[in-house]
């Protein structure tokens, strides 16, 4: 081998250790940057609430529990929410819905979930108490409201929810969803 030979070996050699280097450097600071970003970034989890099967009524009674389940499911599709799982709060609602007030729920329902994609808002609502009026078909759900900007929370409010149930062809149906004056 010559020397000028020798010569562009080592050049060619030099430059490709150079470019190995850069390349290096690109992906060392593509995982740094990588790294901070799953570093810094927050996640919220929103839980989904159970879901509740179809139940009759039997000789014209309501059985207490499967009232209470119905109305905890519909509460927490409603206010357990975050705009990526807001598909699901409306496939609850529409499933719970009774036929003659289906359309006004979820024209009530996409309202508030327009609103929380727009501004980008999650709520949960955790449950404190729970009233009953079995011969009149109501649940009074009672709990604290938390609302979400992000993952930062930004109130929390007590709130208090009326239930209206329907008998509709042998099963209890949502009628209603309501908010009250907490008193």
């Amino acid at each position: 081998m010559t020397f000028d030979k020798l010569q562009a070996s080592i050049r060619i050699t030099k430059r490709q250790r150079d470019v190995a280097i850069v390349l290096f450097l690109v992906m060392l600071a593509a995982n740094v940057a990588l790294s901070l970003r799953a570093y810094t970034d927050t996640n919220q989890v929103v839980l989904v609430p159970t879901n509740v099967s179809d139940g009759m009524v039997s000789r014209g009674a309501v059985d207490k529990r499967y009232i209470e389940a119905l109305a905890l499911d519909a509460v927490y599709g409603l206010y357990n929410a975050a705009p990526s799982s807001l598909d699901y709060g409306r496939q609850v609602i529409e499933r719970l819905a009774s036929v003659g007030q289906r359309g006004a729920l979820l024209r009530q329902y996409d309202e508030v979930a327009g609103d929380m994609r727009e501004r980008n808002i999650s709520t949960v609502f955790l449950t404190g108490e729970i009233r009953h009026n079995l011969p009149g078909l109501e649940v009074v759900v009672q709990g604290n409201l938390q609302t979400f900007v992000d993952t930062v929370l930004i109130s929390t409010e007590e709130r208090q929810i009326l239930l209206r149930f329907v008998t509709e062809a042998g099963s209890v149906r949502l009628a209603g969803i309501h908010k009250l004056e907490v008193e």
